[in-house]
């Protein structure tokens, strides 16, 4: 079994930078919040809790299917039902909902802006390798998903 199959970068790397980077900019260069306490609060909520239940029933579903997100290993099976009918990559969906829901309820502007970074990065390292990957070992099935199911939403 080869280590990181997809070639993909992991997720918790951005994830990481994005915690830092939001931490210290905000810390040391702060932006003026464009949203009133309870208002930030309360859209932050309104993301987060369903992101996190999206990450949730995504796991569940890989798991379910008897294989994982884990890019130290091999995918066993195309996923297609629960979240992933709706979403080829709806753990990353679930994962950006987090990022910003916190940037909001945290009234961090950095946190907000470094998260549409981390949308990018995930697309450019992360997902384009991750599409290589299962098109080549799912082939028409994977390309037939591919075309039946968007990216994000």
């Amino acid at each position: 079994m080869a280590d990181n199959p997809s070639g993909a970068i992991h997720p918790t790397r951005f994830l990481l930078g994005w915690l830092v980077a939001s931490l210290l900019l905000t810390r040391f260069l702060p932006l003026p919040f464009p949203l009133a306490d309870e208002v930030s609060e309360l859209l932050g909520v309104v993301l987060l809790v369903p992101g996190a239940a999206l990450l949730l029933w995504s796991q569940f579903t890989l798991s379910r299917a008897g294989t994982s997100a884990d890019h130290d290993r091999e995918t066993t099976a195309l996923v297609t039902t629960g979240p992933f009918r709706l979403s080829r990559n709806p753990i990353y969906l679930a994962l950006l909902a987090i990022l910003t829901g916190m940037g909001l309820r945290y009234q961090s502007l950095w946190a907000i802006l470094l998260a549409v970074f981390v949308a990018w990065a995930l697309r450019r390292w992360t997902v384009v390798p991750e599409e290589r990957y299962l098109t080549e070992r799912f082939g028409a099935d994977y390309r037939r998903y591919r075309e039946s199911v968007r990216r994000w939403v």
